[in-house]
């Protein structure tokens, strides 16, 4: 079989679910990964012949993704801040939005600083702020055993030193002080889920994504409440935000005394960040 025969039978596949421009990018990040050649070459290389092997692992590839896996977890890594993480089902597929909360955290004077990010899951934030702040001391937290064999496995990769800690930030209790706590908790509302695609719903964890329609800022709450005793003087709290509750966020943190606070817009022009201090 030749390479421009299985474009030809992965577009037909893949197109009633994505449109033509998804479709081809998902073509090409397979391709890339499973032959090991650049799309450059791959655009020159539709007559080349494909073994048998390699035919299996395309197809195989290709079954998993119609029904709707996300590609991430298909090739079992993703590319966050320009570095490679091992993803699967266990943790959320980093998001663009993460990626802008982790470089705002950058513009501030952070090296050497202790840093504790809650609900770490792949561990996207710690280690790219450790490769970023060589003498940062970073922890970072996960109340799913699973999630946090996977962050071990990319600080390793990595070649990051964090101390990971399995706790549950409702009932977490501890003696030490940070100069920064960061988090993304799980912030979509079960009443969203009928905007989500399939490739989200079916596969991510729930766990990491969804709060109930209740008491959506459960997460936000019980982190403020533990900075109270766990932050240094003058420290500093990063959030990312669900633009939808930016109104009850900001009702929320009347209840204390904030120092300091900072809403952020994304690069979609969303209210999706914030930068506090209590």
């Amino acid at each position: 079989m030749k390479l421009a025969s299985f474009k030809k039978e992965f577009l037909k596949s893949i197109t009633p679910l994505y449109n033509k421009d998804e479709a081809s990018s998902l073509y090409y990040m397979l391709c890339e990964e499973l032959l090991s050649i650049p799309k450059s070459k791959l655009i020159i290389a539709e007559d080349m012949d494909l073994s048998v092997d390699k035919i299996n692992s395309l197809h195989n590839c290709l079954e998993r993704l119609k029904k709707h896996e996300p590609i991430q977890y298909v090739l079992g890594k993703t590319l966050f801040m320009g570095i490679n993480f091992k993803v699967n089902p266990a943790v959320l597929i980093p998001r663009p939005e993460t990626e802008e909360l982790v470089r705002l955290m950058l513009k501030e004077d952070l090296d050497g600083k202790e840093i504790l990010d809650i609900g770490t899951g792949s561990g996207c934030i710690a280690i790219s702020l450790a490769k970023n702040l060589p003498n940062a001391k970073i922890t970072a937290l996960e109340i799913s055993k699973d999630a946090l064999e996977v962050a071990k496995e990319n600080a390793k990769i990595n070649n990051v030193d964090i101390d990971f800690v399995y706790a549950d930030i409702f009932n977490y209790k501890s003696d030490k002080k940070y100069d920064v706590i960061v988090s993304n908790p799980p912030y979509v509302t079960k009443s969203e889920k009928s905007l989500m695609k399939k490739n989200v719903l079916d596969f991510e964890p729930e766990l990491a994504l969804f709060v109930d329609n209740q008491n959506p800022l459960k997460h936000y709450h019980s982190i403020i409440n533990f900075s109270i005793n766990n932050q240094k003087d003058h420290g500093k709290i990063f959030f990312e935000i669900n633009e939808y509750l930016f109104d009850k966020i900001k009702l929320l943190l009347k209840k204390y005394d904030v120092k300091f606070c900072n809403f952020i817009k994304d690069i979609d022009d969303k209210n999706r960040f914030i930068i506090l201090s209590i």
